[in-house]
């Protein structure tokens, strides 16, 4: 009788653990993790970069606004940059599920000029690749994170970046450049 209970009792741990939704989390784990930085600045050479997310904590019900900058401060007028699709690229972290957001690069050698002095801004646009994953638990993150307005509660690291080559008269240079924020989803 111990043992049917005991395996009877197993088995409905773990059918309450499967059905857990992936959209939440315990709300203890994620008091353990403190928001660092909304902003970051970086500067290399000409140019700076920048990596803001508007506040340190969002509803989960609320659009995240996070963004990236490129600022040309050299000594021409404007310059002209060769990138991928996008010139500013994300790459996201949910800490307490240890779950990361990757997007694809689509296409390469798009060229956008920067005037001096005046940011180019990327608004972040949720997005998701799922090449081959075994967890099913991380395709319902996914599927969830892709839907409505916000973001499922948690705690978010953002990795912007800005891979670029600048033409110029006598060939150009190669630009890279990374920042990072963080912030929290609460319910």
């Amino acid at each position: 009788m111990n043992r049917s209970f005991s395996i009877l009792l197993l088995l409905l741990v773990i059918l309450v653990a499967g059905c857990q939704s992936s959209s939440q989390i315990d709300a203890k784990e994620l008091e353990k993790y403190k928001v660092q930085q909304t902003e970051d600045e970086v500067k290399q050479g000409d140019f700076i970069f920048r990596l803001v997310s508007e506040k340190g904590e969002y509803r989960q019900d609320e659009e995240v606004k996070l963004y990236g900058e490129i600022e040309y401060i050299g000594e021409k007028e404007e310059v002209s940059i060769v990138h991928s699709a996008s010139a500013i690229l994300f790459s996201l972290e949910e800490k307490v599920r240890g779950y990361h957001i990757e997007s694809s690069v689509q296409e390469i050698g798009v060229t956008t000029k920067l005037k001096k002095g005046e940011p180019y801004r990327e608004n972040y646009v949720k997005k998701a690749e799922v090449i081959f994953e075994e967890d099913p638990s991380y395709q319902k993150f996914v599927d969830y994170f892709l839907e409505g307005r916000g973001f499922p509660a948690g705690y978010y690291k953002v990795n912007g970046y800005t891979d670029f080559f600048v033409k110029s008269e006598d060939g150009g240079e190669h630009i890279n450049i990374e920042a990072n924020v963080d912030f929290k989803v609460i319910e």
